[in-house]
């Protein structure tokens, strides 16, 4: 990456600026002035600005979204948003990969690859995202299994599920596709409309001791993951 652009992107800095900060010698790249801006510097490498150490973004962080924030930066209602809770992995370079509703809560990933997220949301690739929710009504596991998996028709087109359990009126199911609000049209169109839905997984990248809110760093397992579905 050339260093006006790490300074830039990750000093806070507009590229002219970082261009003059370069140029005026308050940058080191390895503990080493350099004065060139379109000098390469692999990522990796210690580069500090003043002293202070800037440091890529992470490559994907795990958000524990809770119900009614919507899956934006911002929003013109005045409504609660990304910008609230993970406003500064925003302003770093990260976005969100696809959506959660607003009535939904979960995991939701922040990824700072385009490539990546374009990988992780495709369905040809088959990432797979568990999902928990209360419906209205008992569904017969046997039926809701047969129905879900031969596919049930929506507004979106036909989509299919794999059902894993289900406890009276809790279903959990998972799915491949990412289209708006599927989980809950599926459900809704076998008359089991959804009271409450959780995302508890997305690929192998779980919840776990994560509370509402919080947000953590890939562990070694999923970092292993990530780097065999797109490798760096």
């Amino acid at each position: 990456m050339r260093l006006e652009k790490w300074v830039a992107s990750w000093g806070g800095l507009t590229r002219k600026q970082a261009r003059g900060a370069i140029k005026r010698g308050r940058v080191t790249v390895a503990g080493e002035l350099v004065h060139r801006p379109a000098e390469s510097v692999p990522l990796g490498t210690e580069v500090r600005l003043d002293g202070e150490l800037l440091q890529p973004p992470p490559r994907l962080l795990v958000f524990h979204k809770p119900v009614g924030v919507q899956c934006t930066v911002g929003d013109s209602w005045g409504r609660e948003s990304l910008e609230e809770w993970v406003g500064e992995a925003l302003a770093l370079g990260l976005h969100p990969v696809g959506r959660l509703d607003a009535d939904s809560s979960g995991v939701l990933l922040l990824s700072s690859d385009g490539a990546l997220t374009q990988r992780l949301l495709h369905p040809r690739h088959g990432v797979v995202k568990r999902y928990e929710a209360q419906v209205e009504g008992l569904p017969d596991p046997v039926e809701l299994t047969q129905l879900l998996a031969e596919g049930v028709q929506t507004s979106l087109g036909t989509h299919s599920a794999t059902v894993e359990d289900v406890q009276q009126s809790q279903v959990v199911l998972s799915v491949t596709e990412g289209k708006n609000r599927m989980v809950r049209r599926v459900l809704a169109n076998i008359g089991h409309p959804v009271l409450g839905l959780r995302r508890l997984s997305f690929g192998p990248v779980t919840l776990g001791e994560l509370g509402e809110g919080e947000t953590r760093e890939p562990s070694e397992a999923e970092v292993a993951w990530l780097d065999e579905l797109m490798p760096r």
